[in-house]
């Protein structure tokens, strides 16, 4: 089982880069759960182009329906409340089959279009995203006469859900960018994130100018004469097993694939690396399937924060100068040091922040940076 397992999540990653991947992805879940049928959804209004549902044995009657205003409305006040009980990477349990016996209620007409059709009563979910503007959810069912999910399940669905999590942020780092007709490289050279290939050998096969930057100023990480690369003595065990769990040569041994590594050097620089299978990009042009095997997603702790700028103008009417601004704020400037950063008066910048107050309907400097932080575009490194 061990093995299915990680034979599931070396998938998982490869239809971060290849979202046609995603069915077999689900009916695999679905499969090792011994499940009816699946669900899996994301949702950003920050980035309305990364949305996606993707479905397992559910008839097109029911996502029809799901599309219909009052069900989502229904959908939402049945069932929000168990959300945020919970948190990100938690899971749930529901057993719907009472909703069938209440006619005339709000749960029965969700039953009557969305659960009978399909036949499935016994329903296990893992929250992956929720924030302000975004949420995902993977969710699993199974028919009214089957067994409720058992606990070693939920583990599964946590398990899987870290590597699904990571997955979502890849793919929303390069939906970020990523146009039709570009190739793999087009894509990764746009990312504002570091970016690091290495092949079976762990030798470095690409890296982005992000990431070149990066280890160009840096000593968290080099190169030695073989292109491998390194770190301190402290931290290179770690990091070792890191690349060699991403590999997934051995999966009837390994108890995780890839992960989170904090670096540091003593001159201050601090970087956080994600460590993931990168392998079968299919739907990539001029590359081998077998030329990468490993990515690594490189930001800087220190980093500068990117704001949405297109969901503050639309959403806030927010100007170009008002934007500007924000992200300066949001970036640990003072209002004396914005002034000076823009060339304007102090007054100027004052006046700028009350209207901004006003068209956030904010009424204070940390509710606003609250609003902000949530509006945020930058890679989550997901332990």
């Amino acid at each position: 089982m061990k093995e299915q397992e990680h034979q599931i999540i070396g998938l998982i990653y490869d239809a971060a880069m290849d979202t046609r991947l995603w069915p077999q992805v689900i009916e695999a879940i679905v499969q090792y759960t011994n499940s009816k049928t699946a669900i899996f959804t994301a949702l950003d209004q920050l980035s309305p182009s990364y949305d996606f549902v993707h479905t397992y044995n559910i008839p097109q009657a029911c996502i029809d329906a799901y599309q219909d205003e009052r069900i989502k409305v229904i959908d939402m006040k049945l069932h929000a409340p168990l959300w945020q009980q919970i948190g990100v990477g938690d899971t749930i349990e529901q057993n719907l089959q009472s909703y069938g016996q209440m006619p005339g209620t709000d749960e029965y007409i969700f039953y009557e279009r969305c659960l009978e059709p399909t036949g499935i009563c016994h329903i296990a979910a893992v929250l992956l995203d929720q924030g302000q503007h975004r949420w995902a959810v993977l969710g699993i069912h199974r028919v009214p006469d089957a067994q409720p999910y058992s606990p070693e399940e939920h583990e599964f669905l946590k398990r899987i859900g870290k590597h699904l999590r990571r997955a979502l942020q890849i793919h929303r780092q390069i939906n970020l960018i990523q146009q039709d007709n570009l190739s793999l490289y087009t894509v990764l050279d746009s990312l504002k994130t570091g970016i690091v290939l290495l092949d079976q050998n762990l030798c470095l096969s690409y890296s982005n100018p992000v990431a070149q930057k990066m280890l160009d100023q840096s000593s968290c990480l080099d190169l030695d004469i073989h292109n491998r690369l390194k770190t301190n003595y402290a931290q290179q065990v770690r990091f070792d097993q890191l690349l060699e769990s991403a590999l997934l040569e051995d999966t009837t041994i390994q108890t995780e694939v890839g992960g989170v590594l904090a670096l540091s050097d003593g001159a201050g620089s601090q970087f956080m690396l994600t460590v993931v299978p990168f392998k079968k990009l299919r739907n990539m042009q001029h590359l081998q399937s077998a030329q990468h095997q490993i990515a690594l997603f490189m930001t800087d702790k220190n980093q500068h924060y990117s704001l949405s700028r297109a969901y503050l103008q639309q959403c806030y009417q927010l100007s170009k100068r008002e934007f500007d601004l924000c992200e300066l704020l949001i970036n640990g400037y003072k209002i004396e040091d914005i002034a000076e950063q823009c060339g304007i008066t102090l007054s100027s910048v004052r006046t700028y922040f009350k209207n901004i107050y006003e068209k956030t309907q904010c009424c204070s400097q940390i509710e606003l940076m609250h609003l902000l932080m949530g509006c945020t575009i930058h890679f989550e490194h997901i332990k």
